[in-house]
């Protein structure tokens, strides 16, 4: 069997290794544990399927599934918060599924992070493949483990929460333990709160991001962005949960007594994987980590949420500021301000290796000030909007063609690709406020304004949203 550009198929044809060559920049040592260290990203997570009764394995059963539906029998509020969380739909993600189709992107390695767990891959693969001539040979053999139900549930519960115990056996790791539950626990609040920085901040042993081949760098930097806040001092990397999983008094369990424990919600830039999950993005808790003030002419910015930069994670997104001039709805004159990073992607033929060009974000705390190039006379409009996908690279994912592990992965997806603007939303509008200059009134528009208008984006034909979303 043949493994296209490194992905862990998702069929188990065959008993023979299969091979695939994935380009590296530099590599040093034999094998990809000499090259890499045992990084916790670069393998599949050993959670086990199942997970051990508290009375021991044997005592009324197997054990209990690790599959999130399974959870969802005693645990129903944290699933139903996991669901509708973009934890849930690490998978079934278009700009990740295309992203995927192209040349050369190391599968192995992006599936370790969007399909963590050891039992939602059909092949397994070691550290231990060799370096031959600066590629590494990801050798993958077929996973005894695989189940192909627990593929479309993405990062799911068993990604935090299942381990293996020292018998072999599965055990859930918790925050507490009360001896109440079914199920074998083990409290290790510490491991949770630093998990998440496996996958949001993945670096080399010595700090250096991942290059894996000239044209794909892992970059995802937030722990490292913490401590750089402005004012911010050394902060603690498990602050993550603070923000990011609020505290809230409610049973761990269905039926137990009131806990305080954290919310699965995972709020973030407030960008859903579908245009229906802006319907709950308030009610989860989102709120925009950017203040906005406009006086005078000028436009002021200020990180006042976000202990790590603006926007954070994927170095595509930005946030585009613009402020124009309108008089009875037509624009008189227009300036747009970007903030975010500006990468140079590579080029696999002449073997340039990805690197950043520039990096306008604002960090944690702090405050920019633009002063927009107007000329003329009429009402002031500012707005800003965190943009994931500029609608020129959706317009490149429509022709995505998806193989058959791709199409495995997600089946709906092929279909969905051609119409992407029309199910993957592109942009959330964060801020938006008129001046009108007759009256001098003020009108700013509500985040439940702006998230229903950033929904109501969806029906938008691709032009339209280029001419909402264009930079220059």
């Amino acid at each position: 069997m043949v493994v296209v550009a490194g992905l862990l198929a998702l069929s188990c044809s065959g008993s023979q290794p299969s091979t695939v060559a994935v380009p590296l920049v530099t590599p040093a040592g034999p094998t990809l544990r000499d090259r890499y260290g045992d990084l916790p990203f670069l393998t599949p997570i050993d959670a086990p399927a199942t997970v051990a009764l508290s009375g021991g394995p044997g005592l009324g059963g197997p054990g209990l599934s690790a599959a999130a539906g399974a959870c969802a029998s005693c645990h129903t509020e944290n699933h139903a918060e996991w669901a509708a969380a973009t934890h849930a739909s690490a998978v079934r993600d278009l700009q990740f599924i295309a992203e995927l189709a192209k040349p050369g992107q190391p599968r192995w390695l992006c599936l370790n992070c969007h399909l963590p767990t050891l039992p939602q891959r059909a092949q397994a693969f070691t550290l231990d493949s060799r370096l031959i001539g600066g590629v590494s040979q990801v050798e993958s053999t077929p996973n005894p483990e695989f189940d192909p139900a627990r593929v479309a549930e993405g990062i799911g519960c068993a990604t935090c929460h299942v381990r293996r115990d020292a018998d072999g056996e599965g055990i859930v790791i918790g925050p507490r333990g009360t001896g109440r539950a079914p199920h074998r626990v083990r409290a290790d609040p510490e491991a949770l709160a630093g998990i998440c920085v496996n996958c949001h901040s993945p670096t080399a042993a010595d700090g250096s991001p991942i290059a894996i081949s000239p044209e794909l760098v892992c970059w995802f930097e937030t722990a490292q962005e913490i401590p750089d806040a402005a004012g911010s001092g050394s902060a603690d990397v498990a602050s993550c949960v603070a923000c990011h999983m609020p505290v809230v008094a409610r049973p761990a369990a269905d039926g137990a007594p009131d806990v305080e424990l954290r919310r699965h919600v995972w709020m973030g830039g407030g960008i859903p994987k579908y245009y229906d999950g802006y319907l709950t993005l308030r009610s989860r808790g989102w709120e925009s980590g950017l203040d906005v003030r406009v006086r005078d002419g000028q436009v002021t910015l200020t990180n006042v949420r976000a202990g790590h930069s603006l926007p954070t994670a994927d170095p595509e997104r930005f946030l585009r500021v613009e402020a124009r001039l309108e008089v009875n709805g037509a624009v008189v004159s227009r300036d747009v301000l970007r903030i975010g990073q500006i990468w140079d992607w590579g080029d696999a033929v002449s073997g340039r290796a990805a690197h950043r060009l520039a990096d306008t974000r604002l960090r944690g705390g702090e405050t920019r000030v633009w002063t927009p190039a107007l000329s003329g006379a009429g009402d002031l409009v500012v707005e800003v909007a965190h943009v994931r996908l500029t609608p020129e690279h959706a317009a490149s994912m429509k022709a995505a063609v998806l193989d058959a592990e791709l199409i495995a992965l997600w089946p709906e997806a092929q279909t969905l690709l051609p119409a992407i603007d029309e199910h993957y939303p592109l942009a959330t509008w964060i801020f938006r406020e008129r001046h009108e200059r007759a009256t001098g009134s003020v009108r700013t528009w509500t985040q439940s304004e702006l998230l229903e208008e950033s929904r109501r984006f969806g029906a938008l034909p691709l032009g339209a949203k280029r001419l909402s979303l264009e930079v220059e």
